[in-house]
């Protein structure tokens, strides 16, 4: 008896863990985030056009993101393709950081 009350109890709190991952608030939060490192890297390259264009389709597509979260269709889209927007999102993250980091220092004195 203790052991299916405990199992049921695993179950239930990874349901919850994973809900919470699949909530609208977590990708309007993810977008904002990303749409924060989209504009630092564009301060980073700002005579880059091509660079600057990417930057701005990241910004929309993450304002359209943010719109679309609170709709309340958005909790009509199956969890597995949420789960797999979010790791999509997470890379896309992954990789500005990584701009930023690669980017030259805008002076060449040490601190």
């Amino acid at each position: 008896m203790l052991h299916s009350i405990r199992k049921w109890l695993g179950r239930w709190r990874r349901s919850r863990e994973l809900r919470a991952l699949v909530e609208p608030e977590a990708f309007a939060g993810l977008s904002r985030e990303l749409r924060d490192l989209a504009r630092i890297a564009a301060g980073l390259w700002p005579d880059e056009p091509a660079f600057q264009d990417r930057v701005k389709r990241i910004q929309d597509e993450m304002n359209q993101l943010e719109a679309m979260a609170v709709k309340p269709e958005f909790l009509g889209i199956p969890t597995q393709k949420r789960l797999e927007l979010r790791q999509s999102l997470l890379g896309s993250r992954d990789q500005l950081m990584e701009t930023v980091r690669r980017a030259q220092p805008p002076t060449s004195t040490t601190q």
